[in-house]
């Protein structure tokens, strides 16, 4: 005669060792994963059920589950020859001007390159950042990658948009990633706008009920453009009139934030960020 029960207790044991592996191999708090393993030991079937129901951040692993590289052997070829550049990169530059060891190794293994023989500029505040921004773009004669956590329905947010539209048309590819939360204010008009004019514009990270939104962690704050795969800006600077001081003189603020504009390798870095974003937004 089966023993039903002693098949069915085996089988729970099996399924609660499996629990507990994932628990201390998921959870990155030490606190947290004492807790996990006392609830589902403790509590047998409801102390499994509630770690799957609240101990497993869903959202984020659907987030950042889609890699650029989905070949598991290929991208750890590609993490290796990262790796190796940067430590080339690290050997060839004079010792003088050589970065920190250890930082510039860690960032290595973060597939975040070391890279040599770029021409950075600063930009200070929208008044020097936005004229590079628009003499860069009407340059652009391959493709136009843009993506930004704020992005207005002001004036220089229309200036943008309507270079934008005019570089599609005269057959640049135009990307446009804008986060769907920060970049709230355009989606009925300037999105619209854009996406009927042959631009493809996609948001980050959808909401389907924006005022239920306030709390949502888990946000694109990144500022990039890329021309041509030659020149990119990033850094702190939205696209908002509020970043212009010009602007701001009537109500006596001085807003101060600061910009990058980049030529070299390091623009390859983020097209690579550009493009991881625009894969998982675009699907």
């Amino acid at each position: 005669m089966v023993n039903w029960l002693l098949i069915f207790e085996l089988l729970y044991l099996l399924v609660l060792i499996a629990v507990c592996v994932r628990i201390i191999y998921d959870t990155n708090s030490t606190i947290k994963t004492l807790a996990y393993l006392l609830l589902t030991i403790f509590l047998p079937l409801f102390g499994i059920f509630f770690y799957f129901a609240f101990g497993i951040n869903y959202r984020k692993r659907e987030l950042y589950s889609k890699k650029l590289i989905n070949d598991e052997h290929l991208w750890d070829k590609v993490k290796q020859d990262i790796y190796a550049y940067s430590v080339q990169t690290y050997y060839n530059t004079a010792e003088s001007a050589r970065p920190n060891k250890q930082l510039a190794k860690y960032l290595s293994k973060e597939m975040s390159p070391l890279t040599s023989g770029n021409n950075a500029s600063l930009l200070i505040n929208g008044e020097e950042k936005f004229p590079a921004v628009l003499q860069a773009l009407e340059e652009a004669r391959d493709h136009i990658h843009i993506e930004y956590y704020i992005y207005e329905n002001d004036k220089i947010g229309q200036i943008i948009q309507d270079i934008l539209i005019r570089k599609a048309r005269e057959g640049v590819t135009v990307r446009f990633i804008y986060d769907d939360f920060g970049s709230r204010k355009i989606r009925k008009n300037i999105a619209k706008t854009l996406r009927r004019e042959g631009v493809e514009a996609y948001p980050f990270y959808k909401i389907r009920f924006i005022r239920l939104a306030n709390h949502l962690n888990y946000r694109n704050h990144r500022k990039i453009i890329i021309i041509d795969g030659k020149k990119a800006f990033v850094g702190g600077i939205n696209v908002s009139d509020k970043y212009i001081n010009e602007h701001n003189s009537a109500n006596k603020i001085f807003w101060r934030d600061t910009h990058l504009v980049m030529e070299g390798p390091g623009v390859f870095y983020l097209q690579y960020l550009f493009i991881c974003d625009w894969n998982f937004c675009s699907g």
